[in-house]
Parts: C-alpha cells; sequence; structure tokens
C-alpha cells in the first residue's frame, strides 16, 4: 500500500498511526465524501488544514513528517464541514468534544501505567447548592482506600484549564496513573484527589457568560469539599488539604487559595 496504516485488534484500520521515526499516518474512510482534512488546534500542530488523499476504496490517507511529541488536540473536517471522529480518541478540551492522539517523549514514561499498585476513579454525581444543578466530579483514591479503612487520607483539590471540565486531568492529564507511580516511588504520599468543573460560570448585564470566581469559591468550599468530606475518609484540617491546578485551574487556585489560607495549607 502507499501509505503504512496501523490497524486495531479487530483488523479495522486506525485513524492514526503513530510510527516509530514520528511521522504520523491519519486515515479516514469516508466513501462518499469529496475531500477528507485534518487540522491541529494550534501550538505543535498547527491549525493549517492538511489535505488527505484518497485511496480509490472509500478512504482517505496522509502521513506527515516527523511531529513534536505532545498530547494534541486536532480536527478533521469532510468536505469542508468539521466533525468529531468516533473511530479516533476522544477527550473533552476547547470547550467541545474532541479528537486526542499522543506522540510520547523519548525516555519519558512517569505517566505511564505501569505495573504497580493502581488506585481507582470515582465519578460522583452531587446537588449543587450554588448553582441548583446536579454535577460530577472525579474522585481519585489511592490503592489500599478500600482495605485501610481507619485510615484518613489528605485531600488535593485539582482544578482543569479553560475549555476543558471534571474529566481533564484523567483522560488528557493521567493524573490517577501519575499518583500511581509517584506513590509506588514513595515520591508521594497516598492521598484523595478531587476534580470539578472550574467552569461556574454568570451572565453579565451585557449577556456575556464569564467564569464567576465567586459562584467558584461557594461551590468549592460549600457544595464540593463538604460532600467529599461526607463521603470519603479525608482529613478535615488545614494542614490535610491542598489545592492546585493548570492554567485557569492555576489563577482559581491562586484567588480561592490566597483568600482562604485557614482552609488550605499547600497550594500549586
Amino acid at each position: 500500500e502507499q501509505y503504512p496504516v496501523g490497524k486495531d485488534m479487530a483488523g479495522k484500520r486506525r485513524p492514526v498511526t503513530v510510527h516509530e521515526d514520528g511521522t504520523v499516518t491519519f486515515y479516514m474512510y469516508a466513501p462518499n465524501a469529496k475531500e477528507v482534512q485534518v487540522a491541529g488546534a494550534g501550538g505543535y500542530f498547527s491549525n493549517e488544514k492538511i489535505t488527505l488523499e484518497s485511496d480509490g476504496r472509500g478512504g482517505f490517507c496522509r502521513t506527515v513528517p516527523k511531529m513534536h511529541w505532545a498530547m494534541h488536540y486536532y480536527f478533521w473536517f469532510v468536505d469542508g464541514e468539521r466533525v468529531c471522529n468516533p473511530d479516533a480518541g476522544i477527550s473533552y478540551g476547547c470547550f467541545t468534544p474532541i479528537n486526542t492522539f499522543e506522540i510520547p517523549e523519548d525516555g519519558v514514561d512517569f505517566y505511564y501505567a505501569k505495573e504497580v499498585p493502581h488506585g481507582t476513579v470515582h465519578i460522583c454525581k452531587y446537588v449543587s447548592e450554588v448553582s441548583r444543578h446536579l454535577k460530577e466530579c472525579y474522585v481519585y483514591t489511592p490503592y489500599g482506600y478500600e482495605q485501610d479503612l481507619d485510615e484518613t487520607y489528605p485531600v488535593l483539590s485539582l482544578q482543569h484549564g479553560v475549555g476543558e471540565n471534571e474529566t481533564g486531568w484523567i483522560w488528557q492529564g493521567k493524573m490517577n496513573y501519575i499518583m500511581d507511580n509517584l506513590i509506588a516511588e514513595k515520591k508521594a504520599v497516598p492521598m484523595v484527589i478531587v476534580m470539578s468543573n472550574g467552569m461556574v460560570q454568570t451572565v453579565t448585564e451585557k449577556g456575556e457568560r464569564i467564569v464567576d470566581f465567586k459562584l467558584l469559591e461557594n461551590q468549592l468550599l460549600t457544595d464540593i469539599m463538604p460532600y467529599i468530606e461526607k463521603k470519603f475518609r479525608v482529613g478535615r484540617t488545614k494542614k490535610m488539604r491542598a489545592m492546585a491546578g493548570l492554567s485557569m485551574g492555576s489563577l482559581q487556585t491562586s484567588i480561592i487559595g490566597f483568600k482562604h489560607p485557614e482552609y488550605f495549607d499547600s497550594l500549586g
């Protein structure tokens, strides 16, 4: 074949194949399409569209030169219409369900799923007294949590970046694997980590939707943390609480954390 394309366990062609030399092959089966393109969301994968070539059998394929290591957000376009490819990896980012793929960095494996004891990721539902909505948060408990029933754990509130949601630290950030590895290497103490949705918005007088940091603060301290303290065995003192975040989440950490030094002992 003109382009080497990887296949999954069922023998189906993979939409994205990362080769050992760093080149990447994109493939989509779209027999009714006239044109298929891909483009990144910016950064290491440019948002300039790349046109795939027809293989004459209903598929469109192209291998691009070596790409920089990263977790890449990217888009598919079929006859000019942007689509989310259901056959490819999907996360939530850039304010939408979006396709992703990863090119590993040589010699870096701290976020890999290794042969170590693994913790559990819980998907929890709670009713927000602030917004009156049924909301969701992801909670990581370390290996041993279900067995050591007398143990109380420190708790970290971990905030995501703009355009993402509570799923980001798991699906894109691989936080659970990172913590499993750090704990196994004794570089971190076992802890409970709470990932909630930081896109708490309000509407301005001009009709614009903006992130409301006061509402977020109330939701975190009034809704989420009391829920976590009731449902999980976490410490209820300042020394046992921490908050950290990425991008927008780091701003939220700064604003809320420094405003409540009596509540959080560590910020990141």
